[in-house]
């Protein structure tokens, strides 16, 4: 597509003066800003009149966006709307998103240690500096917008991109709106109530999935139903669609990680009951009488392996599973005593030391040496126990998904050129050899200059006659890469290559790893897909059916011998990729010698795209090798096809029973997962889980996470949410829940139920009630007696309305739990109450309307099925309370039958404040 000079020059203007009329608008926002300093000049820096115009600006920005958004969203009739429908109004918002990025971008220069919204270091794991890495983020989000918005003005196409990238701020609003909030409250450890926290992260997550999330369903749609509409974008015009629904789509998914962290720590603070200054200041002025009893930068609680333990210099010990440093402890008995249990587990002499009467006391008085606790090896796999393994195969995939992705957007980029340059001819791919071995040379050159090559291999020695294999085998899966990538069967819908090209090296896997159960229903669904899709048994025979087959099973046999070959030698890896360049010398000068070429590689374009193609192709193939040697060769091939066949349905879509073929693979990939399962089961009920590779545990660890990621993130955005509308239509005084995380599957025979609490406010305040007396009633039903059921919750409601009483004595906390069915046929009902004294109890229940009510009931037969079970408690010994520090995690404890402290006395931060019931 052409644009006249003209055209460009006015979209450079409207830029320009958009991003002049923000940069105004951030100095015009110094009013409001300093109206809010001003209301709490006394708790916020002034250093933070930078933060507070970039959120005033922001919300005007997003205001504007959002009613551009739904202005132009009304002009889609039809899919041509989405991709071809240019107007002065998507000029001239487009334009404002250049500015607004641009701007965005200077802010967040200034206000960079604010942009971590409250986190600390301990809110994301491995992150110590939040501020840092979202500022790093924010840059990489903001300057990639500016640049689609920019090639979105230039091109004049797919502007539903640009339209819904306007939509993406409905969130934002809320987002601003809490940063506002919580300046205002700068001195307080929250900026709202419970109530208020919880809603409002509600109705961030509910605009949050809607425009965001629906977006990114729009974008999946179109791959599936518009694919004629989007078959008329050219090559530029498709990477934009693709590459900014793709990038944006995983920026949002990473991005949950950062709004899960806020808001937890916004519902944190805001449990946290409000304590008054004096009492904190007398904690802190307690403690400074010790200058060694606070370090605040005392570090967080983390595992330590037994080797670690064993190698440390200094006095770690472990007891009952957690490690301590006692390197500078003075220990009563001497030092000795301790050196003689140095790096190991030492609970048995700890045991003989110390009374069982005072073990916990002594233990609780130990937490300001205490390192964490102790890395066993693993006996059986536990989901979200196997984080290092995890994180490690993160990175191997992360690499691997963004090598492949450059690899096979550089190598249809250098096609592209080729055809249109005459250097080949579409269909002849013989002369794919020249090319093949260019890109070879340059592969092997890069991975002598480029230290990418260098965690190949576990050794520097020659590889003998394998690194020579390995060469000729680099260059042999270029050539057949670039034939297979870009051959198809006959057809308009027929299977292209990538996608015959990922069920090949699948197809050849099955064949050389028949340890699993063979893929019967797989084949099937892949079979139809492509009967459906023109595929009859007389184009068997048929050369147009045949070639692309041959040149798919070509490429996969290549691959999969490559991984293999590496594997099993790798210290000849690294001399292989350098040997390419050797190899690929010779046999391109042989083609221009033995062949007639009538044009050269003498385009600057064509040459740049035959580069870039060959740095993306090292990249790639040292990553396909790196999961190879690291992982297995299997492992390697089959994450190469599944990332081929999702590549393929983002190109083609899922339309044209092309859904079957992803059907297909789905049901594949977790039939590999299920093996996977069953394997590491298998190996734990023998006792050698040790013996399993980390890439089993690793993948199966990975692959759990994002399930319960994504699927949760759906269950709290849908089903969470649509608790309320069912409530909202049920009869009053009914309601239904949804519980919002998964939790641990116990098996057949266990019956789940319900749990409500309720916590009288004069035990929330600063003096809380300290229980001492408990009372359990536990009530079971026939299961089809709902009215007994329904009796018994009424009378709970009347208590609890009881319960609200200003004057109530002694209450501190009354519990419900409610088990609807069991495998006795019996619905059960546990009711606990939880009082400061016996007396409190005995008066309450002496003058309860609703414990009568309760009374009468189970006496005149009112309740028909109801038996029940009541016991009175009392504690024999002095309960010990204890809290946790929301800085370092150390459990915070007090005297037995006091209050844990306020403040930790390890590093001197807040402790949660957790409630006693």
């Amino acid at each position: 597509m052409t644009h006249d000079r003209s055209s460009l020059q006015n979209h450079w203007v409207t830029c320009f003066a958009w991003t002049v009329a923000w940069l105004l608008a951030h100095w015009l926002a110094q009013m409001p800003a300093i109206a809010i300093q001003r209301f709490v000049s006394e708790k916020v820096p002034r250093e933070c009149g930078a933060y507070l115009r970039r959120l005033c600006r922001g919300q005007v920005y997003c205001l504007l966006s959002l009613a551009g958004a739904a202005k132009l969203m009304l002009r889609w009739q039809q899919p041509e709307d989405l991709l071809f429908d240019f107007t002065w109004e998507h000029e001239m918002l487009f334009s404002m998103a250049v500015g607004h990025w641009l701007i965005s971008l200077w802010e967040d220069l200034q206000c960079r240690s604010f942009l971590s919204g409250g986190l600390d270091s301990k809110a994301l794991p491995g992150v110590r500096d939040p501020a840092g890495l979202l500022l790093k983020a924010f840059t990489l989000h903001h300057s990639m917008a500016a640049l689609g918005y920019i090639a979105l003005l230039h091109c004049q196409h797919v502007s539903a991109i640009g339209t819904l990238g306007l939509l993406f701020e409905l969130p934002v609003l809320l987002l601003n709106r809490r940063e506002i909030l919580r300046l205002l409250c700068a001195g307080q450890r929250k900026w709202g109530e419970r109530a208020v926290v919880t809603n409002h992260w509600r109705y961030v997550y509910m605009l949050f999935l809607t425009s965001r999330g629906g977006s990114f369903v729009l974008y999946v749609y179109s791959l599936a139903w518009w694919q004629e509409h989007l078959a008329r974008l050219d090559l530029a015009e498709t990477c934009l669609l693709h590459g900014m629904a793709i990038f944006f789509g995983v920026l949002n998914y990473a991005f949950l990680t950062v709004l899960d962290a806020w808001s937890r720590a916004d519902a944190a603070a805001a449990v946290l009951p409000e304590l008054e200054e004096e009492e904190d200041l007398e904690r802190m002025e307690g403690m400074q009488d010790d200058i060694t009893a606070v370090n605040p930068e005392a570090a967080i609680l983390r595992e330590v392996d037994a080797a670690e333990l064993g190698s440390k210099d200094g006095l770690w010990l472990a007891i009952d599973g957690v490690v301590y440093d006692f390197t500078f402890f003075q220990h009563p008995g001497g030092m000795e005593v301790l050196r003689n249990c140095a790096g190991r587990d030492a609970t048995a002499d700890f045991a003989r030391a110390c009374p069982a009467a005072t073990k916990q006391l002594s233990l609780s008085s130990m937490c300001r040496y205490q390192v964490g606790p102790l890395r066993l090896p693993p006996t059986e796999y536990r989901i979200f126990e196997h984080q290092e393994e995890e994180r490690r195969m993160q990175k191997l995939v992360m690499a691997l998904v963004f090598s492949l992705v450059l690899l096979l957007l550089g190598m249809t980029t250098f096609m592209s050129q080729a055809i249109e340059t005459g250097l080949l001819k579409e269909g002849t791919y013989e002369e794919l050899l020249l090319p093949s071995s260019v890109l070879s040379t340059l592969l092997g050159i890069f991975s002598v200059l480029l230290p990418m090559r260098q965690k190949l291999g576990a050794c520097k020695a020659s590889g003998g006659w394998q690194a020579h294999a390995i060469a000729l085998l680099v260059i042999l899966h270029h050539w057949t890469l670039l034939t297979a990538v870009h051959s198809s069967w006959p057809g308009t819908v027929a299977p292209q290559g990538l996608e015959l090209c990922a069920v090949a090296v699948l197809l050849v896997e099955t064949i050389l790893a028949p340890a699993m159960t063979p893929p019967v229903l797989p084949v099937l669904l892949c079979l139809g897909s492509w009967y459906y899709r023109g595929l009859g048994a007389s184009d068997l025979a048929n050369i147009g059916f045949y070639l692309p087959w041959r040149k798919a099973m070509a490429m996969a046999c290549c691959l999969v011998f490559l991984t293999r070959l590496a594997q099993v030698q790798p210290q000849a890896v690294r001399q292989g990729l350098a040997l390419c360049s050797f190899y690929g010398g010779l046999i391109s000068v042989a083609s221009l010698t033995f062949t007639s070429w009538n044009v050269a590689f003498v385009s600057p374009l064509q040459i740049g795209s035959l580069v870039v193609a060959a740095a993306a192709s090292m990249m790639a193939h040292c990553a396909v090798l790196d999961v190879a040697l690291q992982c297995s060769s299997r492992f390697a091939t089959r994450w190469v096809a599944f990332l081929m066949s999702l590549l393929s349905f983002t190109s083609t879509g899922l339309g044209n029973f092309r859904w079957l073929l992803a059907l297909a693979l789905l049901h594949h990939l977790l039939d590999l997962a299920r093996h996977n399962r069953v394997r590491m089961d298998q190996v734990a009920t023998a006792g050698r889980f040790q013996s399993l590779d980390w890439h089993i545990i690793g993948a199966q660890a990975l692959w759990d996470s994002a399930r319960v990621s994504l699927l949760g993130f759906v269950w709290r955005t849908t089903v969470c949410n649509l608790q309320y509308v069912v409530t909202a239509l049920i009869p009053e005084g009914l309601r239904v829940y949804a519980c919002e995380v998964p939790i641990p599957n116990f098996g057949e025979k266990v019956a789940m139920g319900l749990a409500a609490q309720y916590v009288p406010p004069e035990a929330r305040g600063k003096s809380k009630r300290r229980p001492n007396f408990f009372v359990c009633n536990v009530g079971q039903i026939m299961e089809n007696c709902m009215p007994d059921m329904q009796h018994t919750m009424n009378t709970l409601v009347d208590v609890w309305h009881e319960f609200h009483e200003p004057k109530l004595p002694g209450l501190c906390a009354n519990v419900v739990m409610v088990f609807p069915g069991s495998d006795q046929g019996l619905a059960k009902e546990i009711n606990l109450s939880v009082w400061e004294t016996g007396k409190d109890a005995f008066d309450w229940y002496v003058k309860s309307k609703g414990h009568k009510k309760a009374l009468m009931q189970h006496t005149s037969g009112v309740l028909r099925t109801f038996g029940n079970l009541l016991a009175s408690l009392q504690p024999r010994e002095p309960i010990s309370y204890q809290d946790r520090c929301s800085n370092c995690a150390r459990p915070v404890e007090g005297l037995p039958g006091e209050l844990a402290p306020n403040l930790c006395g390890v590093c001197g931060a807040r402790a949660f404040h957790y409630n006693l019931f």
